[in-house]
């Protein structure tokens, strides 16, 4: 009598041993799969920011611009600091060290402006959110986030109070001009920060620290000042 056939259960371990014991001929042609993927995800996205003419091509005349901020007091709040880090970048960088010299760097460009520039804080040192109420004409908050979901990415703009709309929209529409990064828009939170204060204020997490492209760029000196045009036009597109 010849051997029967396999039932459901018989199959159903052959497929469980062939991948316990047959790794070897499945996990590279496996790895390479996911890496092509993933290049092609990356490229994708850029095709559609740099060259795609449905979108508008991302500004690089960094420091072009002339802008005249006098008489307005900005407030710059580097996020976290001291003892709270905030998110670790895949590379390593942490969210305060990023956040701090993109401040800095705002910080020159606004000064040598005209306007009056203060940082909640100026060096890497712990400051409550009591502290960071601050009073000013405009104020702005500046994080980077992190998820467990690494496909996450892009920036965001929030602000709390309605009165504060305009400037998070003026601000989130000029970062889209410089920013290759998905815009993920203004959206409305009760941060403390922004919450505290009743005058211009916004929150602005500028991309995933998660996320390999972001973590890539915003540890990377042209691109914070590609973000740091972008802030400045945007106070400038609101103030006029």
């Amino acid at each position: 009598m010849g051997q029967s056939e396999k039932g459901p259960l018989g199959i159903m371990q052959s497929i469980m041993n062939f991948f316990k014991f047959k790794k070897h001929l499945y996990m590279a042609p496996l790895c390479f799969l996911l890496l092509a993927g993933g290049i092609i995800l990356v490229s994708v996205m850029l095709y559609d920011r740099f060259l795609n003419t449905e979108h508008e091509p991302v500004r690089m005349d960094l420091g072009a611009t002339d802008y005249d901020f006098s008489g307005q007091t900005i407030v710059i709040d580097p996020g976290h600091g001291g003892k709270d880090p905030g998110a670790t970048s895949i590379s390593g960088v942490t969210e305060d060290q990023i956040v701090f010299a993109i401040a800095k760097t705002l910080e020159a460009r606004l000064t040598s402006s005209g306007a009056e520039v203060i940082l909640t804080r100026d060096r890497d040192t712990f400051a409550s959110l009591d502290d960071r109420k601050v009073d000013g004409d405009l104020f702005i908050s500046l994080h980077s986030d992190a998820m467990d979901d690494p496909s996450i990415s892009g920036f965001t703009t929030y602000y709390t109070h309605p009165e504060q709309k305009g400037f998070a929209e003026s601000i989130n529409s000029a970062l889209d001009q410089y920013s290759y990064f998905y815009n993920r828009g203004v959206g409305t939170m009760n941060y403390q920060v922004t919450w505290q204060l009743d005058y211009p204020a916004v929150l602005i997490e500028l991309g995933y620290l998660s996320n390999e492209v972001d973590d890539m760029s915003l540890t990377e000196a042209r691109y914070q000042s590609m973000m740091t045009e972008g802030i400045i036009e945007g106070i400038d597109d609101y103030l006029n």
